[in-house]
C-alpha cells in the first residue's frame, strides 16, 4: 500500500464512522504520516495519535493479529480455500470484549 491508497482508504473508509472527539492511533509507517492525512481527520475534529516508534506493546492490532494467528494454526488450513475459510472463521471469533481488553492492555481509557 502507498501513501495515495491509504489516504483514499481514510476517505472511503474511515471518513465516513469518526466523529468529533474519536481518537484514530497509528503507528509511525510512512503511508500514515502525510499531511493529507492529519488534514482529512484534524478536520473532523478528532485527534490523531502517532505511536512511539517501534512500540508493539502500544498497539492492540498486534493483540488482534495474534489471536488469528493462534485460531489459523489450530485450523492446519493446507488449501487457499481452506485458509480463506480460516481467515474468516479466526476474525469472526475477535470479541468485542477482546478489542476492549486489548485497548485496555495497551493503556488506552476504554470507557
Amino acid at each position: 500500500m502507498d501513501a495515495v491508497t491509504f489516504e483514499g482508504f481514510i476517505l472511503k473508509e474511515v471518513l465516513p464512522k469518526i466523529k468529533e472527539g474519536d481518537c484514530l492511533i497509528m503507528d509511525n509507517a510512512k503511508i500514515h504520516l502525510g499531511e493529507m492525512v492529519r488534514e482529512i481527520i484534524e478536520q473532523e475534529k478528532a485527534r490523531l495519535i502517532y505511536l512511539p516508534p517501534y512500540s508493539p506493546e502500544f498497539s492492540p492490532i498486534e493483540n488482534f493479529w495474534s489471536k488469528v494467528k493462534a485460531t489459523l494454526r489450530k485450523l492446519k488450513a493446507r488449501t487457499y480455500k481452506d485458509l480463506i475459510e480460516g481467515i474468516e472463521l479466526a476474525m469472526l471469533e475477535v470479541t468485542q470484549k477482546d478489542i476492549r481488553n486489548w485497548f485496555t492492555h495497551c493503556c488506552y481509557c476504554t470507557s
